[in-house]
């Protein structure tokens, strides 16, 4: 696509181009290998950490709920979006709001809208609006301008976060005193958007098609799928899946309050439920994401357990147990009750799962981007970096075939396929790499350290002896200029003739600091920062982007991000 420059106030430098040059061997490596090439990644991420960019990108924004339009950068490679780039919205969300001695997880879901109209049918627009939850409408209500206090400024000690949760309650007036802030994720079923936070019911939201965002409904119960509960009024999964031939939509959730704590909600299209399943497990544990195969929900009974007790030690209610063991879950699709299949794994945390799929030999593959903390609290305060992994697991005999590091040299973050093959044999993966991590944190209370993300990267699942590809090779990759950093996961779209994707980004710059003099939130409030929204070919994306647009106002740190399509927009 030729040379691309991004603008950054001054002469900006050219996109890194990077490229494959030969397989990996990965697949040799010992064990301590694996560990050794992992620590040396961890150690240069940390070498290289800058903690004036990195609080600056967590800095709060103001809400922008009216849409404004945004105009193609000067210096895209093309003038306009590609033709083939199906027309919709990218929606981002994430928390805004929550005060220095709060958590960054205790802020409001505040969504970025970026609308991609049709050819000729109007400008691209942005808006950043607040999802108006329930908890939001209590704090108008009472009028007195008392906000929900939130808990995870405490951590790691529960005692204090007992105490707001009381406040709450109090305050308002409600017996769901932990906020339902709805920050986490999107889901799209159907015609219905959902914004998701998994410890609360979800909030059902609309986007028009000059990108004007509003909340429909908050505390959506789902047909019953979200029993009322204790504490925050319900849990419903902050991830899912959609299967591509059946169009279900599948949701695993968890609670603390009883067995069983783990639930599987199986969806028709518009959120009707279909069936909702108990699945036993030993310990209340986080079941942050899923995957799905053509026959299984994939459960990652990971160890981060859930023991309310440790608030009366005046300790974080979640912790990593390595103790209690690890297994991932094959439940089937269509069951009425608890059929699930377990596999004992090697212990760690996988909070983002990329596919899985079933082999012809009836094996189930799974991909996933595993971490393995260092400590009980390590979750809550500090960052722990993840490695893609495939796990291969025999239905037939209750085993763990295989596990293995893929690339251990690359930590990454977000993982993305094509809708299109969820639950089949995916030949790719995209993420974000976490090129630098650390502290410390001065924007929130928590956590302590976090995380740089600069680069979109591109990996082989599968072995493709053509290419000369083997699993875990990097056959693709997109390194943002110095000053820039994502602000976005990569968002994957099939391009409208079905041959190929796009990949979506998000990307916000952050001037360099003025030696230690520099005060990361007056550059932020200065209007130093800037933002662009990239297109990138998935068939190339070494080469940059394909299309980039300014966008009227900077898009600080969020969570997870969905597209749209035009005609579910309103």
């Amino acid at each position: 696509h030729g040379k691309h420059l991004f603008s950054t106030g001054s002469s900006a430098p050219e996109t890194t181009k990077s490229s494959k040059t030969k397989p990996n061997n990965y697949a040799s490596y010992t064990a301590a290998e694996i560990v050794e090439a992992q620590a040396i990644a961890k150690d240069k991420a940390r070498s290289i950490h800058d903690a004036f960019v990195m609080n600056a990108l967590f800095v709060n924004i103001d809400e922008r709920p009216d849409p404004t339009p945004c105009a193609i950068s000067a210096d895209s490679v093309t003038p306009s979006l590609p033709a083939d780039l199906p027309p919709g919205c990218l929606l981002r969300i994430g928390p805004n709001g929550a005060s220095t001695e709060e958590g960054f997880l205790d802020g409001d879901g505040m969504v970025h809208c970026i609308t991609l109209p049709p050819s000729g049918e109007g400008d691209i627009m942005y808006s950043a609006t607040y999802v108006d939850t329930k908890g939001r409408k209590l704090e108008r209500a009472v009028g007195t301008g008392d906000k929900f206090a939130g808990t995870l400024g405490a951590a790691p000690q529960g005692l204090p976060m007992l105490g707001n949760l009381l406040k709450n309650g109090l305050t308002f007036g409600t017996f769901d005193v932990q906020k339902d802030t709805c920050n986490t994720a999107l889901a799209v079923s159907g015609r219905r958007v959902l914004a998701l936070m998994e410890q609360s019911p979800p909030s059902e939201i609309e986007v028009t098609k000059e990108g004007r965002m509003r909340t429909v409904e908050s505390f959506v119960r789902l047909d019953g799928a979200v029993p009322p509960g204790p504490i925050n009024g319900g849990s419903f999964g902050a991830h899912g899946r959609t299967c591509p031939g059946t169009k279900e939509r599948v949701h695993v959730s968890y609670q603390s309050n009883f067995a069983p704590y783990v639930r599987v909600d199986t969806f028709a299209e518009d959120w009707k439920l279909k069936s909702s399943v108990g699945v036993d497990v030993p310990v209340p544990v986080m079941v942050h994401d899923l995957a799905l195969t053509e026959k299984y929900t994939v459960i990652l009974d990971f160890p981060l357990t859930i023991r309310p007790k440790r608030f009366l030690a005046n300790l974080f209610p979640v912790e990593y147990e390595p103790q209690n063991g690890a297994r991932i879950g094959l439940t089937p699709r269509g069951t009425s009750k608890d059929e699930t299949k377990w596999f004992d794994v090697e212990n760690g945390v996988v909070l983002h799962a990329a596919n899985a799929y079933e082999r012809e030999d009836g094996t189930v593959v799974v991909h996933a981007f595993k971490s393995v903390p260092t400590g009980d609290s390590s979750y809550i305060l500090d960052y722990t970096p993840a490695f893609l992994y495939e796990w291969v697991l025999d239905p037939s005999t209750n085993k763990t075939i295989s596990e293995r590091c893929l690339n251990p040299d690359v930590m990454v973050e977000f993982p993305q396929i094509q809708e299109e093959v969820i639950g089949q044999k995916a030949s790719v993966a995209y993420g974000l790499v976490s090129t630098s991590m650390g502290g410390p944190m001065k924007q929130f209370k928590t956590p302590k350290a976090a995380v740089v993300l600069d680069s979109v990267v591109k990996f082989a699942l599968e072995e493709d002896a053509d290419k000369g590809y083997v699993p875990g090779d990097i056959i693709g990759r997109f390194d943002l200029p110095p000053g820039w950093h994502s602000v976005a996961e990569p968002t994957v779209v099939t391009k409208t003739g079905g041959d190929g994707d796009y990949v979506l980004q998000i990307a916000t710059y952050v001037p360099s600091a003025d030696g230690n003099k520099s005060d990361h939130v007056k550059v932020v409030k200065n209007g130093k920062l800037k933002t662009q929204f990239l297109i990138l070919d998935g068939d190339d994306i070494s080469s940059g982007p394909v299309t980039t647009v300014d966008l009227p106002h900077h898009v600080n740190y969020g969570l997870h991000s969905q597209f749209v399509d035009w005609d579910i927009m309103k």
